[in-house]
């Protein structure tokens, strides 16, 4: 079953929404911009003085420093390796391109896609080259050393990729969490639903199973003494009427939850406990099982849960008393202690080992009936325990121990 959360998931970013062949396209561009902007600046700084070898040697370092460009976001180190020996080599022959920031961009790239120690390393290398290029200029051209325009650049471009690159990290880290607990949101409304089927389930085997059993017999025994006991029919078909009427009754009321909307508020109608047990085994007892009923030690106040499953795990058992049983008479024992409520129901019939009617134990989980699988989880939701099988003195026994605590405590 699938489960909507509801959640609207926002637009992103028109830079996340850019894809990679944009993004390439873009770096093209820029690489060819820079490539015109630096032969502008180189044509316009030498004026004609330079020797021609000096241009092509800084025409093919301009090319070198502004052409890979297009693939920093491919290949992000190599490109900064190429773009700054270039750009130290033209500042070396006194021709820095301050104004083309491609070892700007080259960094900024590396700077976002790798963490802080292998960045912080390229940054120092990248300072150290550019600086010793100015030393070199300095010393063989005897210029002022004023271009530092590359170096501030790389520092800059170092600083704001770092810090993309941390932002990025702690978004990503915000929507892995909003995640998780959107996960465990629904891991929960499953469990949830999960929950939900199992106990309507069990209400409704409790329900089918203990009604079609009792009105089974009754009407197995008024259909045999209907000619000679006429009484007798009509007492049995009075007991499936009042059987039936009880087992829709029962019905509405877990249908009732299905169907009930939040905006119609809880159901008034109180499920049945421990108080509605005598009721109960008037239905037995007009099955014609023999039930004897027990309740001891002090009594308290269960929980409306508690309450419920003590009353299904009766039922269930004396259901299977008239299935397995063949009518033989019953005992009911509900022993109140100070922390927990026994509930014991045991027949006096005869156990047939290999009968198709027989009990299964409760260990063997692949052959057990569902009612006490139901019965043995009803135990389990309380942390409690349940036992079934023949007894030694003949019959077969269900005994659950539930944990309790006072509702007034």
């Amino acid at each position: 079953m699938a489960i909507h959360t509801g959640i609207s998931v926002p637009r992103p970013p028109l830079l996340q929404r850019i894809t990679p062949r944009q993004w390439f396209l873009t770096d093209v561009a820029l690489s060819a911009l820079f490539l015109v902007g630096g032969f502008v600046s180189l044509s316009v700084g030498n004026h004609g003085k330079d020797h021609p070898h000096h241009v092509v040697l800084l025409a093919t370092a301009l090319c070198i420093a502004t052409l890979p460009i297009a693939l920093r976001r491919r290949y992000p180190i190599p490109v900064l390796v190429v773009v700054t020996g270039a750009l130290a080599a033209a500042t070396a022959l006194g021709q820095g391109f301050g104004g083309v920031p491609a070892v700007a961009l080259a960094l900024y790239i590396v700077a976002t896609q790798y963490e802080r120690r292998i960045s912080v390393t390229a940054l120092c290398i990248v300072e150290g080259v550019l600086l010793a290029s100015l030393g070199i200029a300095a010393i063989v051209h005897a210029t002022d050393g004023n271009d530092t325009s590359n170096i501030i650049l790389a520092g800059a471009a170092w600083f704001v990729g770092d810090s993309v690159r941390a932002r990025r990290a702690y978004v990503a880290g915000l929507a892995a969490q909003s995640e998780e607990r959107q996960r465990r949101e629904v891991e929960r409304a499953e469990q949830s639903i999960a929950e939900e089927r199992l106990q309507i389930a069990r209400e409704l085997h409790d329900i089918v199973a203990h009604s079609l059993s009792v009105i089974a017999i009754q009407s197995g025994v008024g259909g045999h003494v209907l000619d000679l006991q006429p009484e007798e029919a009509r007492k049995a078909l009075a007991a499936v009427e009042m059987t039936s009427r009880s087992a829709l009754e029962d019905l509405r009321r877990v249908l009732g939850v299905l169907r009930r909307d939040e905006a119609d508020g809880p159901s008034l109608t109180p499920a049945p406990g421990i108080d509605d047990i005598d009721e109960l085994l008037k239905q037995f007892r007009s099955a014609g099982v023999e039930v004897d009923f027990q309740l001891s030690g002090q009594r308290l106040e269960l929980a409306p849960s508690l309450d419920l499953s003590v009353y299904r795990i009766v039922q269930e058992a004396l259901t299977n008393v008239t299935k397995h049983a063949r009518g033989a008479p019953a005992t009911v024992h509900i022993h109140f202690e100070d922390r927990a409520v026994t509930v014991t129901v045991f027949d006096e019939g005869f156990y047939y080992p290999n009968s198709g009617d027989s009990m299964p134990r409760v260990e063997d989980e692949a052959q057990a009936h569902h009612g006490i699988i139901g019965m043995r989880e009803r135990a389990a939701v309380f942390g409690g325990s349940l036992t079934a099988g023949p007894r030694q003195e003949g019959g077969f026994e269900v005994c659950a121990r539930l944990p309790l605590k006072p509702t007034s405590q």
